[in-house]
């Protein structure tokens, strides 16, 4: 890229990887903007973080997000499948072996970096429910929603991870 900017968007529309130009407020693009969000929070809990596993992880993360953003502008080609969904689910069961077993909810709280993951939890189930919703008008892969559903169980577990099982748990009144 020669420049940032094209002014092909000023009227309002953007293009996907198909070619086609739809209007900005598309559910398509509101996907497209939750899944740079919780990329960019991602980079935030590497930054806070240390650990060389858990940045390992994330940079792979980080990459597969670049490819559900992908295949949700409409590149056809599943960059997404089976063996990445698989993957979360091996670091998931890696990572909750080393924890205790929840016995009731906990708040969304901790220090900086689990705080952060806690974020992007929920930036990634609000990616995940949009999804869902233009995948009703938009052809979007399987795939990507399960991706983004397991990612947000990875995303708890890391919180609990990072914390370092350091929890606040949820009093009713």
């Amino acid at each position: 890229m020669t420049r940032i900017y094209t002014r092909s968007g000023d009227g309002g529309e953007s293009g996907l990887a198909n070619g086609e130009r739809i209007n900005k407020t598309d559910l398509l693009f509101v996907v497209m903007g939750d899944v740079d969000e919780l990329n960019a929070q991602l980079g935030m809990i590497r930054a806070l973080n240390s650990e060389k596993s858990i940045e390992e992880q994330l940079s792979k993360i980080q990459h597969k997000l670049f490819d559900v953003g992908a295949q949700v502008a409409q590149y056809k080609g599943n960059n997404i499948d089976q063996p990445d969904i698989e993957k979360l689910e091996q670091w998931i069961d890696a990572w909750q072996d080393q924890l205790e077993p929840l016995k009731q909810f906990i708040l969304p709280t901790g220090n900086q970096a689990g705080s952060a993951a806690h974020l992007a939890r929920s930036i990634c189930r609000r990616a995940e429910r949009g999804a869902w919703l233009a995948a009703t008008e938009h052809e979007i892969e399987a795939e990507v929603m399960q991706y983004l559903n397991r990612l947000s169980d990875y995303l708890f577990v890391l919180a609990r991870i990072l914390n370092g099982g350091n929890e606040v748990f949820w009093q009713a009144d």
